[in-house]
């Protein structure tokens, strides 16, 4: 099969709604900047004057295209409209095609991820589709002994699989390419059998309803190549969490549906909770290696964004499901958590500056790629812009304007500088910010008919997001710094724990800010204090960063301001059912876990013919260093005659974890000398 090469929306509808969001956009922005420049001071520098209006150009754009976007979703969503082009499958409709369930993981916790997908078999299983489903847990882990832990935990969960719904495993040698080549290496080996994929994340969960939902839709819509469903934040424990978990709920739905209004079939791919035609991913996406170095070259980090792009340049059309309930994905638990995965997005989403540029893409991924690049770009550009206009307030103190020149004049040379057009494009632009919460909560309310505490919950959040957002403006502009100045980093596992930030780590990652901002507040109070109260919202953020990271990392805030009614979401008044049931199975796969390591293996019988029987599917081992194979059986020699702590480097541990040979005479010695 084929895509069609008719597009499934009319021409005209298409045309029509993106020349109101952008066309509405650019008239806005040229008329605001318009504005800006009849209000700047005449006396200052040509130089200084072309920077603020760019930057101002660039920033309020920027608020512009959210603000429209999500007064389109209200429309939406409050007239309940179907998206046009997208074909809806008939009540009665009988499933036809075969889907795997896709699990990528690298490094995570097993019991968590199988627990997941456990959850998601018995939903399945109590409908009458399970046998059109296959699941796949597919490993790019390098830890060791996680490694050990995932075989384990795999056979276990095997056994609590409902019968019709398999579960296999598979764990590759190489991680190249990361979750993009993960997924291309099933394609490869297994991609023939199924028409469908759903790709998860480690932390994703969807409801029998939803995956069901979105196979009938891409069985009703032959064209379709993606269907991304917008996962709903879940099970937030920290305070930083609760807040993110309650603006996503209450925010993001008209967000979500403005996207789909103006996206329609060219909507983008975000990576997990998904489905896609594995026949368009495989004829489509076979994603380069980008040249030079990294961060902006090697192998491309955001995947997702580029894969969308592929599939619609290759005829398919991708979808943004606004309507599906069930998705769900848990979030970073700290700030500074946060801004690390963040980092990571960030590296992702530069790269794409060489690949918008490539041959027969659509125009619309292009915008999808201009607009993942600037969602870290206007932090830049927002810090930018403070420290032009402050800079630009000193200078007027520092070096006072000449209102009479040398040469003979009857009148003095009086800077014009319009106050009152400064002060209404700020309160216009803190408006465009804050308005579309208002129509989020209003669709909440309309749609859920809850009140529960949720007012005082978006005025803490509106006053907690504010003192967060110069922090992450800040970390963000050095994220770009560090890109642009040829600093990689690695693509690590992301926390999923409760810990909590200690006062030593937030003092090691804020104390800049925190600087910053007392000199900025000082600087300003002395030097320019008309401007001391505007930047105050900004710098007392930033110096109390601190404890705002530490305070909102911490569970017993999260807790304190859940028993007072703070930052609830339906989800937690009425609990999903997989919710509850994912956890019963991460417990049940939790007991007698122990510790999973080498010395395990020898001793465990069953666990070591598991791992062995398992090389012999997974390929062939990759060459170890003599040298190392030979210092960790030693070391494991040891462990056995003299019960010496097995201590092992990741890759003695991983040369052995390859060796059957070395593992099987440990496994014979050790049950002699127990015998004996």
């Amino acid at each position: 099969m084929y895509p069609s090469k008719k597009y499934p929306v009319r021409t005209a509808v298409v045309v029509w709604r993106r020349f109101l969001v952008f066309g509405l956009m650019f008239i806005m922005t040229g008329l605001a900047t318009t504005k800006w420049i009849m209000s700047l001071p005449s006396d200052s520098s040509i130089y200084a004057k072309a920077g603020m209006i760019i930057l101002f150009a660039l920033t309020f754009g920027w608020i512009a295209l959210f603000f429209l976007s999500s007064l389109f979703g209200f429309k939406e969503l409050l007239f309940e409209r179907p998206v046009p082009g997208l074909k809806i499958p008939a009540p009665d409709a009988t499933m036809k095609t075969r889907t795997a369930i896709l699990m990528p993981v690298y490094n995570e916790s097993p019991r968590q991820v199988l627990g997941n997908l456990l959850a998601i078999a018995h939903d399945l299983a109590a409908t009458p589709h399970a046998a059109h489903f296959d699941m796949f847990v597919l490993s790019d882990t390098t830890n060791p002994k996680c490694w050990i832990e995932e075989e384990a935990v795999w056979e276990k969960a095997r056994t609590m699989m409902p019968e019709k719904i398999p579960l296999y495993y598979r764990r590759r040698v190489k991680n190249s390419a990361r979750k993009s080549g993960n997924i291309e290496d099933f394609c490869q080996k297994w991609g023939r059998r199924y028409e469908n994929m759903i790709v998860l994340d480690a932390d994703s969960l969807m409801t029998a309803e939803a995956i069901i939902r979105m196979v009938f839709l891409m069985e009703a819509n032959p064209d379709a190549g993606i269907m991304q469903a917008p996962p709903q934040s879940i099970k937030a424990k920290s305070l930083f969490a609760r807040i993110q978990q309650f603006a996503n709920k209450i925010y993001g739905p008209i967000v979500t549906a403005g996207l789909c209004y103006w996206q329609m079939g060219d909507s983008n791919y975000w990576g997990h909770n998904a489905i896609i035609r594995v026949q368009a991913f495989m004829d489509c996406c076979g994603l380069p290696v980008l040249p030079g170095k990294a961060p902006f070259g090697g192998f491309i980090l955001s995947h997702d964004f580029v894969e969308a792009a592929l599939i619609r340049r290759g005829g398919w059309t991708t979808w943004l499901l606004s309507g599906i309930e069930g998705s769900y994905e848990e979030l970073p638990p700290t700030m500074i958590d946060f801004a690390a995965r963040d980092r990571r997005w960030c590296q992702g989403n530069l790269q794409h500056l060489k690949i918008m540029l490539s041959k027969k893409l659509h125009y619309i991924s292009r915008i999808h790629f201009t607009i993942g690049i600037m969602s870290y770009l206007s932090s830049a550009l927002w810090f930018l812009f403070l420290v032009t206009g402050l800079a630009v307030a000193l200078g007027h103190e520092f070096f006072p304007p000449t209102y009479f020149p040398q040469v003979r004049s009857l009148f003095p040379q009086w800077p014009i500088f319009d106050k009152v057009g400064t002060y209404f494009l700020f309160g216009f632009s803190l408006f465009m910010l804050l308005f579309p919460k208002i129509l989020g909560l209003i669709i909440y309310k309309v749609k859920t008919r809850r009140t529960r505490g949720i007012f005082k919950s978006v005025i803490s959040e509106m006053v907690i997001s504010a003192l967060i957002a110069p922090i992450m403006m800040l970390f963000q502009s050095k994220f770009i710094w560090d890109i642009i100045t040829g600093h990689s980093i690695s693509w690590n596992t992301q926390n999923r724990g409760d810990d909590g930030t200690s006062w030593k780590d937030a003092f090691r990652r804020h104390i800049w800010h925190t600087v910053l901002g007392v000199a900025t507040t000082v600087i300003v109070y002395l030097y320019a204090r008309s401007l001391f109260y505007w930047i105050l919202p900004i710098t007392t953020g930033l110096i109390l960063s601190i404890p705002i990271s530490v305070l909102s990392s911490r569970v017993s805030w999260g807790n304190w301001f859940k028993k007072r009614g703070y930052f609830l979401t339906l989800e937690e008044e009425h609990r999903p059912v997989i919710i509850d049931e994912a956890e019963k199975y991460c417990a049940r796969l939790s007991i007698g876990a122990g510790t999973y390591d080498v010395g395990r293996l020898v001793c465990d019988p069953a666990l070591h013919f598991l791992h062995i029987s398992l090389l012999a599917v997974n390929g062939p081992a990759p060459v170890t260093d003599k040298g190392v194979l030979e210092r960790a059986s030693i070391k494991l020699e040891n462990y056995i005659h003299h019960q010496v702590d097995l201590d092992l480097t990741t890759e003695e541990e991983m040369s052995l974890l390859y060796c059957p040979e070395v593992l099987g005479r440990g496994l014979i010695v050790w049950h002699l000398k127990k015998k004996a």
